[in-house]
């Protein structure tokens, strides 16, 4: 089997990102209606019952390896939001699964940045400070493109590919939209792809746990590639959420509890005078966020047990000077084959003296250092009103949300970019209104 032949999810470029989709402002933007139309009725209908209603037309054509282009007119004579709902595909032949000699494609949210898939319905338990999507059910209107009377809106989606080894789709192939349950009767497929459309990852990921489900690709399989294709992260970001697929009951979307639960471990010591309020805080920090994850505590010497991918954090309090905290982080991150071996480290500074401190003011503290240790931007490109900016994402979970201060100065706003979808050891790209730029904040969803 040539490996070229495949529907491959490639690694994600500065070049690419600025390329490889419609970014969600211009994808989704409301184009101006001509005049008669400017007080027509709006509906908001869903893309599949405005067809079978006959308010729509729509041609869905293949886009490469990783996109679907989707043209949307509007046939009635109301302005329609048309809602493009998690879990559905476009199939290269109506009913069968590989069938019309190219690859069927899962489609993503007409919202996604580059490289992201799905809407990000985060866990709303992701702790204080952060804003959170919240969980389904959601307002339609989040995936909704306005299409105007009479005229036709065109998109690309992002994509994966649900039949390993045929052919990538090109513009000269049609495909026929429908709804997951329409494309296929295995529960574990319908869930899968539903599961990643409304919670939300990395095309990679989502691309390596649709080859295993609905291809019976392996997962060893995938690292045999030796990361030309999907890294071991991303690879073990699927396989764990393929495991949270089959042992989350009959639900039609996985729980988001299942995907954050035991992925971040903490242990805090003290040195000399300091271990005492080490244990004070270390007993407050059970079920606390540390960016999106809920902390699980470790109290004997022991490292904590984890499937991979996860992360612990072994803090130690350090000498400080008179109001304000200390400590060094060191962090390992569970291997599938290796058990916990050494990631990083990074250091942290808290304002309060340490017998003030709480557990929650601890957690901000550890959030701000690994954010600012395990994810970075750079300068990519500079415009005349802008600054386009890469961030690089070094840590083993995909990117949630990524809150960036903009400029240098400590007083300069802090702007948050949601459903960014940078896969581990992988880079994204955003756009700020100055010179440049800095992490303040992320969130994990923990997929």
């Amino acid at each position: 089997m040539l490996w070229r032949h495949l529907c491959l999810a490639r690694a994600w470029s500065a070049a690419g990102l600025s390329t490889c989709l419609l970014f969600a402002g211009s994808a989704i933007a409301e184009p101006e209606e001509p005049s008669p139309a400017a007080a027509a009725v709006t509906e908001t209908v869903r893309v599949l019952d405005a067809r079978q209603a006959g308010d729509i037309d729509l041609e869905v054509r293949g886009q490469g390896q990783d996109q679907v282009r989707l043209a949307i007119k509007n046939k009635s004579e109301k302005r329609l939001n048309v809602v493009l709902p998690a879990g559905l595909v476009a199939a290269s032949s109506t009913g069968q699964r590989g069938g019309g000699g190219f690859q069927s494609m899962g489609l993503g949210a007409p919202t996604n940045r580059p490289g992201g898939f799905g809407e990000f319905k985060a866990n709303p338990a992701a702790g204080p400070g952060f804003q959170s999507i919240p969980a389904v059910p959601t307002s339609a209107a989040q995936n909704a493109v306005t299409v105007p009377v009479g005229e036709t809106i065109q998109l690309s989606l992002p994509a994966v590919c649900l039949n390993f080894g045929l052919p990538t789709p090109t513009g000269r192939d049609r495909f026929e939209l429908m709804d997951v349950n329409e494309y296929t009767s295995e529960p574990l497929a319908r869930k899968t792809l539903r599961s990643l459309a409304t919670l939300g990852t990395s095309q990679g990921v989502a691309q390596a746990a649709v080859w295993h489900v609905f291809n019976d690709v392996s997962f060893d399989a995938m690292l045999a590639r030796g990361g030309k294709v999907l890294n071991r992260h991303e690879v073990a970001l699927a396989a764990r959420f393929v495991e949270a697929v089959r042992t989350s009951g009959d639900s039609d979307v996985v729980d988001p509890a299942y995907l954050t639960e035991s992925r971040l471990f903490v242990k805090i010591d003290g040195e000399g005078e300091l271990a005492s309020e080490a244990q004070r805080l270390q007993d407050t920090l059970d079920g606390v966020h540390v960016m999106g994850l809920p902390l699980h505590v470790v109290r004997d010497q022991e490292n904590p047990t984890a499937a991979s991918p996860a992360l612990y954090l072994k803090v130690t309090l350090t000498d400080s000077k008179a109001g304000e905290t200390r400590g060094r982080v060191v962090i390992g991150r569970s291997s599938r084959s290796d058990g916990w071996v050494p990631f990083g480290k990074t250091s942290f500074t808290e304002g309060s003296t340490v017998s003030v401190l709480d557990g929650p003011a601890l957690a901000q503290a550890l959030d701000r250092a690994m954010a600012s240790a395990f994810v970075s931007v750079k300068v990519a490109r500079k415009g005349a009103t802008s600054t386009v900016l890469k961030v690089e994402n070094r840590l083993p979970f995909t990117l949630a949300n990524v809150t960036i201060k903009a400029g240098g100065s400590s007083g300069a706003p802090a702007e948050p970019f949601k459903a960014m979808g940078i896969g581990p050891a992988r880079s994204g790209q955003v756009s700020v209104q100055a010179a440049s730029g800095r992490i303040e904040r992320i969130e994990l969803n923990g997929l």
